[in-house]
């Protein structure tokens, strides 16, 4: 009696543990995530405002405790972080790397009162805000990687060149789709025509302040060429086959100056100037083999 009482209680718990596991299966993967395997839980996003001298920066992260890698993305122009969501949600990355996505100064939710079109301003201001986020979250981290797209990539180069002097961490820059080389840098004629008031009244500001930030871009990319030649940080280039906004010809301009830090680059075929989001797979793999570098 008591051997068949031990078997039917043993055939009860496998019942509810078959049942358990098929709860499990039938919810969504979410759901399946969090109760079955809470250690698999995707990290949520957060958000911060960040003060700077030169205005309050927003910006999304996931969870960076923990963490000894710093993946910075600087979106273009006109943009803003949200535009980097898939790779702030991406668990590949979210396990490696704390991963911030600001929007720049006078895009997004980032306050900048009037409005000034200027390089060196951007990434002075971005800079000061890495420095600020790590500083107040207490953080501390032995890679920094800092992505900028499009208009983003020379930002990002400068934020590269002032956190060279005061981190310690080891720097990397990821110049995706962007305009590097003055040579290739030409306004267009919407650039022209957005300049006028009675077009830019039907236009949203985001638009307005990007138009503005292409019309001293050549020089200002003239002038940062004089920190390029000295400059030795590793150096990321990705860009599309097919892009129709910065020509791919601006991947050659590093090589061409005989750049003195570590290079490399990535021609993605068929790609447009919309690569982080068309090819996402493919930037995302480059972003985790290159951590290395």
């Amino acid at each position: 009696m008591l051997i068949l009482f031990r078997k039917l209680s043993l055939n009860r718990n496998k019942t509810w543990y078959l049942i358990f596991l098929l709860f499990c299966f039938l919810f969504s993967t979410t759901f399946f995530s969090i109760v079955c395997f809470p250690n698999g839980k995707k990290e949520s996003i957060q958000s911060h405002l960040v003060p700077t001298k030169f205005g309050n920066m927003y910006s999304l992260s996931n969870r960076c405790t923990k963490k000894s890698k710093l993946l910075v993305f600087i979106h273009g122009s006109p943009g803003e972080g949200s535009d980097f969501t898939l790779y702030l949600e991406d668990e590949s990355l979210q396990k490696r790397n704390c991963i911030v996505s600001p929007d720049r100064l006078g895009f997004g939710k980032s306050f900048q009162k009037p409005f000034q079109a200027n390089l060196k301003l951007q990434s002075a201001s971005l800079a000061e805000m890495i420095q600020t986020f790590i500083k107040r979250n207490d953080l501390d981290f032995q890679e920094i990687t800092i992505l900028g797209h499009s208009y983003g990539g020379p930002v990002a180069f400068g934020v590269g060149l002032i956190l060279q002097g005061q981190s310690k961490a080891n720097l990397k820059v990821v110049l995706l789709s962007a305009p590097m080389d003055p040579k290739w840098e030409r306004l267009k004629f919407y650039n022209h025509l957005a300049n006028h008031s009675f077009v830019q009244w039907m236009l949203p500001d985001s638009w307005i302040r990007s138009n503005e930030e292409m019309f001293p871009l050549q020089s200002e990319l003239e002038v940062l060429r004089d920190d390029v030649k000295v400059a030795n940080i590793p150096v990321i280039i990705i860009h599309g086959e097919s892009d129709g906004i910065v020509p791919i010809e601006h991947k050659n301009y590093l090589p061409d100056l005989s750049y003195q830090g570590k290079l490399k680059t990535y021609t993605i075929n068929d790609g447009s100037h919309f690569i982080p989001w068309t090819r996402f797979k493919e930037i995302k793999t480059i972003i985790l083999n290159e951590e290395s570098l």
